[in-house]
């Protein structure tokens, strides 16, 4: 079983800005049957700890995400709903728990 507390930890101490590089990859999945799959079989952070560590730490609400990949690894490309109403687009490192 997962330590949710210390996965929520990873989700939030892993949002941060990727290289220039990685968040202009072309290398984004559009089918959320196979990005579970990877989601997975790498035991990276999926959307509902991001999701939860993002209202938990009232950055805002998760509208949308992509999971892509560089050479560097897997990220997320997310659209976040702040709390004023704002949309705002980041990435953030998809890295293992």
């Amino acid at each position: 079983m997962v330590d949710l507390g210390r996965a929520v930890a990873a989700a939030a101490a892993a949002v941060v800005l990727l290289p220039c590089a990685a968040s202009r990859a072309d290398d984004c999945l559009t089918d959320w049957g196979m990005a579970g799959q990877i989601v997975r079989r790498e035991n990276l952070i999926t959307v509902e700890e991001v999701s939860r560590s993002l209202a938990a730490d009232g950055i805002g609400k998760l509208v949308k995400t992509t999971l892509c990949r560089t050479e560097a690894g897997y990220f997320y490309r997310l659209v976040i709903r702040s709390p004023t109403g704002q949309l705002r687009t980041t990435v953030m490192t998809a890295r293992g728990r």
